[in-house]
């Protein structure tokens, strides 16, 4: 049997609506505002997935604070294989008190979430990177 061929390193698994969804139920669930798509950030949490991708790295980064926000949150997941896992990566953002704290944030607005696949050390890989910011 044939495996599919896998898709094109650094290629954008989903829209990131969904996660920012999740994100703003859990929000809401803690009487917090929803944080708002902001194009920027979902420009730089893309670029800086598919950055990681690239590099083989896997490790927080501030090339995004550029982006005219002055308060800045970074929240990564990496998981193997060509799946969002988009709940699961949600989970463990939860059950961390550093990724919830930041979720939780109400110094935060504006979001931008994105899934990339590519090859990560010879190996299928899903990278998630969220980007939060406050003007």
């Amino acid at each position: 049997m044939a495996l599919a061929a896998p898709p094109a390193m650094g290629k954008p698994a989903d829209q990131a609506e969904p996660m920012v969804e999740q994100i703003n139920d859990l929000r809401a669930q803690h009487g917090l505002p929803p944080l708002r798509e902001a194009p920027k950030l979902m420009r730089s949490s893309e670029g800086f997935a598919r950055h990681l991708i690239r590099t083989d790295s896997f490790s927080h980064g501030s090339s995004y604070r550029a982006t005219g926000f002055r308060t800045c949150g970074e929240m990564l997941a990496i998981r193997n294989g060509w799946k969002r896992a988009r709940p699961a990566v949600l989970r463990m953002w939860k059950g961390s008190t550093t990724h919830r704290a930041l979720m939780l944030s109400r110094s935060f607005r504006y979001v931008g979430a994105s899934a990339v696949r590519g090859n990560f050390g010879g190996r299928a890989t899903t990278i998630w990177v969220v980007h939060l910011g406050a003007r």
